[in-house]
């Protein structure tokens, strides 16, 4: 196919419509199926705890304040909502516990839970509803775009298998939400330009103010759309109506800018561990970043949930982690084929905006500065649509390009596409953990090795970040597991009917105090670093 612009003639055949309709229907259940058996991880037992009223200093007075072990079923309650609080409680959480969460998705899947319950399979429900709405939104930006429907259909085959659409449909936060808003007022930007009345624009304003409530990385997709429309745009008008619409979007978001300003000690507290300098070779960096992003498209959960990730080797095994790269070069070599040769120059200048500034410029930000915000592909999004929107475009070129062998091209890369996402949904489908939730398989082992004891006790620091350690293990340790949090230095006193002790931390005087206890013998131990340190057991010695 000579011209691009041809596509936007082709009408897609009845053969395309069944495959793309099957695959969403297998999709959709992939997105439900074994919803529950997940381990349910730290983030998102901070979403139980937002709807459920109580805030951070509550669970923090309830875990940490007390001289003596404390039942783990103590902190169910702040698994669950509390009748006797509102919507306006979970916002409050949010202002004063997690100010770096806008409240609309905390304030729905507080709603949804009081209408359907609070369970974790319940708050994952809502999300797997919004990843549907990635269908409809993916189409309506295909048109938009390419005014192409075929585009539309094959990007929608491309997100019903992806298993990273997967991943966040049975995750109880914001992300698939975030996809959906992004999408949508990406499309609405394009139809806001195209018509350029005071409706499209307002539309448009609409759909970011939905963003930002979502997320606060709307930020950078607004700054992607902004250099696009000075970039794209002649007329001095366009570019005024997209300023307008942009301000009032800020203006309505304003509220929580002001909650953010003033609570930005609390945010910055809560995230310091993705500003850390974990990885000192920035090739290292670039490799693990290119690894996760062809997780988009195929992932069999062989790479490390570990929070600590020095080297581009502790990713993941080497066999696995050659296997990514060698994936990420053929992408990169067929997105430069589409952006050089095929995508048209306004569809592609838009595409490369809004993963720039919603990727790359993270990735630049931490090579320059440290950090790994880049390497969590949360925070990534905008990228991998816009990389799937990219490459459903130049299948489309090849799959319906006059040239046999074009056609052939284009077939085998959709077919290797679709069975790697079904491959990865499959391997998702049977797992009981994913690399995404950091630490989870350490934690789950935590709490079989824990429940595996005979009287059981569990002692942590009381550092803010070990609430989400402890809410998540909550949801898998037994009643007869206890914990207890001393001050820091502080000695502890331990009753004598618990006959196993389990320390996340060596570096401290409590587990000096039982090295040197005569009553206790160290049985086991495990580091990990990173914030979590690792788990060490003091067996009580039994005395004749």
């Amino acid at each position: 196919m000579e011209n691009p612009q041809l596509l936007a003639k082709v009408n897609p055949p009845n053969w395309l419509k069944f495959l793309v309709i099957s695959l969403i229907a297998i999709g959709i259940f992939f997105r439900f199926a074994h919803i529950g058996q997940k381990f349910y991880w730290g983030d998102e037992c901070f979403t139980s705890l937002a709807i459920s009223g109580h805030t951070l200093a509550e669970v923090q007075q309830e875990i940490f304040n007390h001289q003596t072990p404390i039942p783990v079923t103590t902190v169910e309650k702040y698994q669950h909502i509390d009748p006797e609080r509102t919507v306006a409680d979970t916002v409050n959480y949010l202002i004063t516990s997690d100010p770096q969460h806008p409240p609309l998705y905390y304030a729905t899947v507080r709603l949804w839970a009081q209408v359907f319950g609070d369970s974790p399979v319940v708050l994952r429900s809502l999300s797997a509803l919004f990843s549907l709405l990635i269908f409809p939104s993916v189409y309506w930006l295909c048109l938009e775009l390419f005014e192409s429907p075929v585009v539309g259909w094959i990007a929608m085959a491309l997100m019903a298998v992806s298993p990273l659409q997967v991943v966040f449909a049975q995750e109880a936060r914001q992300y698939s939400l975030w996809m959906v808003t992004v999408l949508i007022s990406s499309a609405a930007l394009l139809r806001a330009i195209r018509r350029d009345n005071k409706l499209g624009w307002a539309v448009y304003a609409l759909t970011l103010t939905l963003g930002l409530y979502t997320h606060l990385l709307t930020v950078l997709v607004v700054t992607a759309f902004g250099i696009y429309v000075v970039i794209s745009q002649r007329r001095i008008q366009t570019i005024l109506n997209y300023i307008m619409s942009a301000a009032a979007a800020f203006l309505l978001f304003t509220p929580w800018i002001i909650v953010f300003i003033n609570n930005l000690e609390t945010a910055l507290q809560l995230t310091f561990g993705w500003t850390l300098k974990i990885i000192d070779n920035p090739w290292d960096r670039i490799a693990i970043f290119l690894m996760r992003a062809t997780r988009t498209f195929f992932d069999i959960n062989l790479a490390s949930d570990s929070f600590w990730i020095e080297t581009v080797t502790q990713e993941s095994p080497f066999v696995y982690g050659i296997f990514t790269l060698t994936l990420a070069s053929i992408l990169i070599v067929f997105l430069s084929i589409i952006f050089a040769k095929i995508i048209p120059k306004n569809a592609g200048t838009f595409l490369v905006c809004m993963a720039s500034f919603t990727g790359i410029f993270i990735l630049a930000y931490d090579l320059i500065f440290g950090g790994i915000r880049s390497l969590l592909i949360r925070y990534q999004l905008p990228l991998c649509l816009s990389l799937e929107i990219a490459i459903a475009y130049g299948i489309t070129f090849y799959v319906f390009a006059p040239k046999s062998h074009e056609k052939i091209v284009g077939g085998v890369i959709i077919a290797g596409l679709v069975i790697a996402g079904l491959v990865s949904d499959v391997t998702l489908f049977q797992a009981e953990s994913w690399w995404t939730q950091i630490e989870g398989k350490y934690i789950m082992n935590i709490a079989q090795i824990t429940n595996q004891s005979e009287s059981p006790l569990l002692i942590s620091n009381n550092s803010p970040l070990m609430v989400g350690t402890i809410l998540a293990l909550s949801h898998r340790l037994e009643p007869k597991v206890h914990l207890l949090s001393p001050l820091d230095n502080q000695l502890i006193k331990i009753p004598q009917d618990y006959r196993q002790i389990f320390l996340f931390y060596r570096k401290n005087s409590w587990f000096n105090q039982l090295e040197q206890d005569e009553d206790y013998d160290l049985t086991y131990a495990f580091d990990l670093p990173g914030p979590l340190g690792g788990l060490w057991r003091f067996e009580k010695l039994a005395r004749s």
